[in-house]
């Protein structure tokens, strides 16, 4: 059943699925209590866990090693099993050349791929406001190192385009359909920003945005749907998970296949680091190479953190065959999905450590980073249209855990409830993905075998550490509290940790450490290292611009360009470069094309517009520096005023580098001392051979 109705009985179905789950928890918990001696696990609901071999193998991939019987609720859910997943192994031992490869076959990819962003999000745990309007931001306008996170996921875009340009001479325009909602005018912004940064560069057309719809909120105690105020319901966007129903309906499908897109990238709006080194290349060039279905990007996870895991799902299935004397055989379907956090305990799954004394789990953590083949995911959802089925949704949840708070009609004020809406997960359109077997797939020890039968599924994973592969920004960090976690300046942490590690890749010789979070936190990082994604993206390509040279204890390095040489180049103070033209250059428009209001363009001869089209090229600001110091007092530590995850950093000094158009400055065997501003003109090249001394 559909429409209201139908929403509001299957949210109820959820709620009392979930209570029922939780209450026989807490019963559960209550006679584990009283018979603390007892280790068995009751009910099937405990892990078994085998002796195998390492969760990542030294030849790149994980094998199944834990397996978790299901409770049984249903018939079905009787014969699941999950195991831990196989996986390419990036942080492994030979993981770097691996995810070199990986993303080589990522590049080739490049004229095939389209990207999918769902940016709809309400962003309700940032509380992020207009600092002018005051009015509610959704995630997608948090200003994260001096940009609005969308941006950013433009900037890690163009940086693959631009890398694909540099090794074949081709420019690729990825085409990237958006997903909006109207939460706190999500829709209306996204296009707001994108107009005033001239579609950064790229044909309106070559952007496709969708509005994700909002649902009603409901109390978990009694079902009843909340009130923000007087006649007006509270409001929020339903998952992520219709997407894929929504890109059918909408005609995404068609417009991405109109434009040869075959496959796509998948990334949430709250994860800045998805694009660290070879993450998305490696996992689309696995994907592509291999014509898999869907992808996973995976990390380690913590065990009992509030965030999903991927599982290897296999489902035994009776499948009928008269010729068979039985009547039929038993077959085996699996596939790489995800098991939300909420649903471990109704599906009877136990959040196990790896080993005993780890605090990290068996099971890897779902990031929200996939890969997605069209063709595969169109087909899965035609099919689910078609049998009337809920899998056009997948994974519908009741999540019970969180608290809203709302109206009372009744005490005439705000009160707190635990309460929630039907949401569905994107991610678990993996689970309608399966690839069949006759036989259970190959266990442990059973060396090339395995992999083959691995090979052959329509789903995969790449596994590679935490932080090059997520580090959210979900949610405001209480000032009270040590903890980063999901947090803006946790994000901006591991960034500063990824940057020391660039930095010891490009073979500096003076890096200061970042510092625990609790010195971060008091009196800031340790240095300041800041890129712009197409200097790599690829750490690799990175370390052949940047080599030797120190950053010193508090300094700032910031790196607006993609074209650099700095060798020996010690930085004792702030030293900032900008160009104007960091991938190339712009060229002027005949045509504006006009929008529908949905997300729809299209070009309207006649019309003038400053708006230009970004053309990868040599045109565009380097910087060559050799043998240098830079020396000034730097950044101000102390300053009151300073937010460093936003990049808002007060200085006493700095050096400046501020290249024009085509132009370049070269800096040999000097010492660049004091606040310095060496701008560059068009077309022009500042070269600086002896040595300045500027006292401020």
């Amino acid at each position: 059943m559909g429409g209201l109705i139908g929403y509001q009985l299957k949210s109820l179905q959820l709620i009392l699925a979930a209570s029922n789950c939780q209450a026989n928890s807490e019963a559960a918990a209550a006679i584990s209590n009283g018979n603390s001696s007892s280790k068995e696990p009751s009910n099937g609901t405990a892990a078994t866990c085998n002796n195998g071999t390492s969760n990542a193998a030294s030849n790149g991939t994980t094998v199944p090693v834990t397996e978790v019987p299901a409770n049984s609720l249903t018939d079905d859910q009787a014969h699941v099993t999950y195991h831990v997943p196989p996986g390419l192994d990036l942080a492994g031992e030979g993981g770097r050349q691996l995810g070199v490869r990986a993303a080589a076959q990522g590049l080739l990819a490049m004229p095939y791929l389209s990207e999918i962003l769902p940016v709809g999000g309400a962003g309700d745990r940032l509380g992020l406001k207009c600092e002018i309007t005051k009015d509610c931001l959704p995630a997608a306008m948090l200003p994260y190192c001096g940009r609005t996170m969308m941006e950013g996921l433009i900037r890690d875009l163009q940086a693959k385009e631009y890398l694909y340009w540099h090794l074949t001479g081709t420019q690729v325009t990825t085409p990237v359909a958006i997903m909006t909602s109207d939460a706190k005018g999500n829709h209306a912004r996204i296009i707001g920003l994108m107009e005033k940064n001239d579609w950064f560069g790229r044909s309106p057309e070559s952007f496709r945005l969708f509005r994700q719809p909002l649902v009603p909120v409901i109390d978990a105690s009694d079902g009843r749907w909340l009130l923000i105020k007087p006649l007006q319901l509270v409001m929020k966007p339903g998952g992520h998970g219709a997407i894929w129903k929504l890109m059918h309906d909408e005609g995404v499908f068609d417009w991405l296949q109109r434009q040869g897109r075959s496959a796509a990238l998948l990334r949430q709006i709250s994860n800045p680091m998805a694009g660290v080194d070879t993450t998305l290349l490696a996992l689309a060039g696995t994907g592509f190479s291999g014509r898999r279905a869907f992808g996973f990007m995976s990390c380690e996870r913590v065990v009992g953190a509030a965030e999903g895991m991927n599982v290897l799902q296999e489902h035994k299935v009776w499948v009928e065959d008269s010729s068979h004397p039985e009547g039929g055989t038993w077959q085996y379907e699996y596939a790489i999905t995800n098991v939300e956090y909420t649903e471990f305990e109704r599906l009877g799954i136990t959040d196990q450590p790896m080993h005993e004394g780890s605090s990290h789990s068996a099971f890897p953590a779902n990031t929200n980073i996939l890969y997605v083949g069209l063709a595969a995911a169109r087909a899965a959802v035609e099919k689910a249209i078609a049998a009337g089925g809920g899998d056009v949704l997948p994974s519908l949840i009741f999540n019970l855990k969180k608290k809203v708070k709302v109206l009372d009609p009744f005490l005439q004020g705000e009160r707190e409830v635990r309460a929630g809406r039907m949401e569905c997960t994107m991610q678990n359109l993996a689970d309608s993905l399966t690839t069949r077997t006759k036989q259970p797939l190959t266990t442990a020890g059973s060396g090339g075998k395995l992999l083959q039968q691995l090979d052959a599924l329509k789903t995969f994973m790449v596994y590679n550490m935490r932080r090059k592969v997520t580090s959210s920004a979900k949610k405001k960090r209480d000032p009270r509290s040590p903890h980063i976690h999901q947090t803006p300046e946790g994000a901006f942490y591991d960034l500063q940790r990824n940057a020391w590690q660039v930095l010891q890749r490009c073979g500096m010789r003076d890096v200061p450490a970042v510092g625990d979070v609790q010195e971060y936190l008091e009196h800031g990082p340790g240095f300041i290292f800041l890129f712009h994604p197409a200097l790599g993206p690829l750490w690799d390509i990175i370390a052949q611009k940047v080599r030797g040279g120190a950053l010193m204890e508090g300094s700032e390095l910031v790196m607006e360009v993609a074209e650099a040489r700095l060798v020996d180049v010690t930085v004792d103070g702030s030293l900032l470069i900008k160009a104007d033209n960091v991938v190339g250059h712009v060229e002027s428009a005949v045509s504006k094309p006009s929008s529908d209001g949905n997300g729809r363009y299209s070009n309207n001869k006649g019309n003038s517009s400053s708006n230009g089209r970004l053309e990868y090229s040599a045109v565009n600001g380097r910087v060559h520096m050799m043998n240098v110091t830079v020396q000034n007092i730097g950044v101000d530590w102390h300053h009151p005023g300073n937010v460093y995850w936003q990049h808002k950093v007060n200085r006493h000094e700095a050096c400046r580098v501020l290249l024009h158009g085509k132009s370049e400055f070269e800096a040999y065997d000097c010492k660049i001392s004091g606040n310095q501003v060496r701008p560059t003109a068009i077309p022009c090249v500042f070269v600086l051979c002896y040595t300045v001394v500027c006292v401020a």
